[in-house]
């Protein structure tokens, strides 16, 4: 059950990325990062009013922090993705967060059994093969490399803080980090005031913000039961979705790359299952 929730996780956070780099393309980043923390804020709400969840202090702590990595990890991302290559930032990005959750949950004592090593060896290639990443860097390459890698550790984080929250938290964290990421994105839209965009793509950043937030839940549901090696390493998988979706509603062709990246995430999936 955890395994196919992650991947369930990782199906939507692809959906939601690819809805908010569209909307990204028509409005400033902060206004659409800012959407989309309303639309997941709002979200978070109604499940919490449907599920409820303890308040305690080590929760609230976990989730801010958790909320304002993760809010770190995606201005980081779009500001790299401003930049510098798509083939860099994105691979990068995705390879870091998905090796964070990794690494913690092996520091902490989780011991995936052989299959699992496999699939967990796997990911990494998979995700970078996925994304179209390319080996071939210049002088000009440092500063969104620099950023991807802040961006991975962003999302990493963010993964690590939220398996954190103890048991019977239910929804509060979901609520808690979008209420830290929300009153940053606030003071700074204030300070920039930069133009909202048309009602049409905002309603797509809305859309996009209410599936990361549905990718949290399934996320957080998964962590929950599963282990966070396992569990962290399936959510990372989201390029795969991201990659279909740009191939089928925007004509994009899948390179041999791309194609070897789903072949191995298929693979990984099928081993950490």
């Amino acid at each position: 059950m955890p395994a196919l929730l992650a991947l369930a996780s990782a199906a939507t956070f692809g959906v939601a990325d690819f809805l908010g780099g569209l909307a990204t393309r028509k409005a400033h980043v902060l206004v659409v990062t800012l959407l989309t923390n309303l639309a997941g804020g709002i979200l978070a709400l109604v499940v919490y009013s449907v599920i409820g969840g303890e308040w305690t202090r080590t929760t609230v702590a976990w989730s801010v922090s958790g909320g304002l990595f993760g809010l770190l990890g995606l201005m980081l991302l779009y500001s790299g993705l401003a930049v510098g290559p798509n083939k860099l930032v994105s691979p990068v990005s995705a390879v870091v967060s998905a090796v964070v959750p990794v690494a913690t949950g092996l520091a902490l004592g989780e011991r995936p059994g052989l299959l699992a090593a496999l699939g967990l060896a796997l990911t990494p290639p998979a995700i970078w093969f996925l994304a179209g990443g390319e080996m071939r860097l210049d002088g000009a390459d440092r500063k969104p490399l620099v950023m991807a890698v802040g961006a991975g550790m962003g999302f990493g984080l963010f993964f690590t803080f939220l398996a954190q929250v103890p048991e019977g938290s239910g929804a509060v964290p979901l609520v808690v980090a979008r209420v830290a990421s929300i009153s940053v994105l606030v003071v700074a839209v204030l300070i920039v005031r930069p133009a909202f965009p048309a009602l049409s793509w905002s309603g797509v950043a809305l859309a996009g913000g209410a599936l990361d937030m549905t990718a949290n839940g399934l996320f957080l549901w998964a962590v929950t039961d599963g282990e966070l090696t396992i569990v962290g390493a399936l959510s990372s998988l989201f390029p795969a979705t991201t990659v279909i979706l740009a191939v089928t509603t925007l004509g994009e062709r899948l390179t041999r790359t791309q194609i070897a990246g789903l072949t191995l995430a298929l693979g990984a999936a099928a081993l950490l299952s």
